[in-house]
């Protein structure tokens, strides 16, 4: 185990080293969109044209290797190449320094297959084609913050990223990747999870699959609180302000977005149009089985699993996990 630089991290130009200005590479070869397309060894020419050093790392082992080595400072950029999962390990390692406003500048573009905060941040685009800009032209490019959730209380010790799935969300997303891990090529390429999803929907009306939902009780910070059996558990800190889907209200304060939905609430499929696109009312609230918006902090107690940033983390029911805005990271984007 352990990183491997492609080019030794002396090799940074001497302009940036006057400026104290470094720049590096994490990429992930085994995400999904880095294994196709040699997009890889693309890369690698990319940065070994611009003198740029690259670790190639899979896991949260190499990823804190890796970053033990280069040391990043609040002056340096780190481009992240990989899935949500590469990036979740990232942030986790320099979640310290970032509380002390530390943490180098992050761009993170999407090599995964779902890529939800590349997506967020506009970065998921044109892989190759954004990492050239952002070497030859960084001046073109912007900067925003994004607070990442603090999760605590866990067996897992703290815990750091930017969307939680749990209940059936959760059991979907553990079925699409036990789906996939079973090989075959049907199972590898882009149509995998949607055809998946499909089997799923045509399993679930046949009464052939049924998942099992867990009793939580959740203490929603100015929301109120949700106790029962839960179908649905999504908590973010993503804007989702492009695209189709944004399964948040606009109601509450605070950077921490949820929406929770309880087995039998009322009028769910008449509902779910304006769930998805966050257009549900105040009325739609907890004595309806909901509970949707922002708030400062989030308990939740009965979960027995969830997936962080599509990371599988199985966890004790009895204890309580406490879920709330923790550092703050800034990110380049086009």
């Amino acid at each position: 185990m352990g990183s491997v630089a492609t080019i030794n991290p002396d090799s940074t130009t001497s302009t940036e080293a006057a400026l104290g200005q470094r720049r590096f590479i994490l990429a992930n070869p085994h995400s999904f969109r880095m294994a196709t397309r040699n997009r890889s060894q693309r890369i690698d020419q990319i940065a070994q044209a611009r003198r740029i050093p690259i670790y190639r790392v899979h896991g949260p082992v190499e990823i804190a290797a890796a970053l033990a080595e280069i040391q990043p400072s609040r002056s340096d950029q780190l481009i992240v190449i990989g899935g949500d999962g590469t990036l979740q390990a990232a942030v986790s390692e320099l979640a310290d320094q970032a509380d002390r406003g530390d943490a180098p500048a992050l761009c993170m573009l999407g090599g995964g297959r779902t890529n939800f905060t590349a997506r967020d941040l506009g970065s998921h685009e044109r892989l190759l084609g954004a990492l050239e800009h952002l070497i030859s032209r960084p001046e073109d490019w912007s900067s925003t913050e994004r607070p990442v959730l603090r999760i605590s209380g866990s067996e897992h010790g703290t815990l750091y990223g930017f969307f939680v799935a749990g209940a059936l969300v959760d059991a979907v997303i553990r079925d699409c990747h036990a789906y996939r891990a079973r090989g075959g090529w049907l199972r590898q390429g882009n149509a995998a999870t949607p055809l998946r999803l499909l089997q799923l929907g045509l399993l679930g009306l046949s009464g052939r699959r049924r998942f099992s939902l867990p009793k939580l009780k959740l203490q929603a910070e100015g929301l109120g609180e949700l106790s029962g059996t839960t179908r649905i558990l999504l908590v973010t800190s993503l804007q989702h302000e492009s695209g189709l889907l944004n399964p948040y209200a606009a109601l509450g304060s605070g950077a921490v977005r949820l929406t929770a939905i309880q087995r039998g609430a009322r009028g769910f499929w008449r509902r779910l149009p304006a769930l998805l696109t966050g257009r549900l009312a105040l009325a739609d609230g907890p004595r309806q089985g909901y509970l949707s918006g922002n708030v400062p902090r989030l308990r939740v107690s009965g979960l027995a699993s969830i997936c962080l940033d599509g990371q599988e983390y199985p966890l004790d029911p009895a204890r309580t996990l406490d879920i709330e805005s923790g550092p703050v990271f800034r990110f380049l984007h086009p």
